[in-house]
């Protein structure tokens, strides 16, 4: 399968080389950027750059547009007569499906949402529309991670839950780390310890429940219950949960406006 990929700024390319690492060809992914630094790093990594996005778009079988939200409209205008009867995803935050209909009407859309681990082909990718599932699209996108289809509006609150959540849970990393430094463990073994936990965690929590997981590592007088108490006599819990619940309103506005 052909892949194009228009927009190779930080999901483009996490795309096209969580494809590459599932097995894609590289000359098979063909890019193109408005900047040429850009379509320059893309040639060095060894994908098919080219110079116009009616160029890239001509001989795939799936269109991704990965620009920022302003730039789809002018991003698509600029190869919609080359996409008549072929698959175009958007994976811009906020754009609708009927925005995108409205610029190539004999394509067929769809628009998905992933976060930034599709780069090692862990992600999470919501797609729409449910109704109208695309086993092409599937394909394109199981190999980048974890996929579900969802109607466009969970679509849009997994914007906020999913997509964004690796910029929290990376903070949340640095915390750690940091705490494990000024205790004096080796940079490169609390770096890798903390990946490591993270990773295993997430897999348990697929599993089983979060009380079930806590509970299973606390003991009783031991280090993980200080740890736990502290969360709650600082607010540390409590004070997260309210900073997720006010940037979810102020994500609604935006949903609204």
């Amino acid at each position: 399968m052909e892949v194009a990929i228009v927009g190779f700024g930080r999901m483009g390319k996490a795309i096209a080389l969580g494809l590459s690492r599932a097995g894609i060809d590289r000359r098979s992914i063909a890019v193109y950027d408005v900047l040429s630094e850009a379509l320059e790093e893309a040639s060095r990594l060894g994908f098919k750059t080219c110079e116009k996005p009616s160029s890239a778009v001509r001989q795939a079988d799936v269109v991704i547009v990965a620009v920022k939200p302003g730039d789809v409209e002018r991003a698509i205008k600029s190869f919609a007569e080359e996409v008549s009867g072929k698959v175009v995803v958007s994976v811009a935050a906020l754009v609708k499906l009927k925005t995108i209909e409205s610029l190539v009407p004999r394509a067929s859309v769809y628009r998905a949402m992933p976060n930034i681990a599709v780069e090692v082909n862990k992600g999470f990718i919501a797609l729409a529309p449910v109704e109208r599932k695309s086993s092409d699209v599937e394909n394109v996108f199981r190999a980048l991670g974890e996929v579900v289809w969802v109607n466009e509006k969970v679509l849009d609150m997994l914007t906020f839950f999913s997509a964004s959540t690796p910029a929290v849970v990376a903070e949340l990393y640095d915390a750690f780390l940091l705490s494990a430094l000024r205790a004096g463990v080796p940079y490169h073994i609390a770096k890798k310890a903390l990946a490591t936990v993270l990773q295993g965690v997430g897999a348990l929590l697929e599993l089983r429940e979060v009380s079930s997981v806590r509970d299973s590592v606390v003991t009783p007088g031991g280090v993980t219950i200080r740890v736990i108490e502290k969360l709650y006599t600082y607010g540390a819990k409590q004070k997260l949960v309210e900073v997720l619940r006010d940037a979810y309103e102020e994500y609604e506005q935006m949903l609204s406006s």
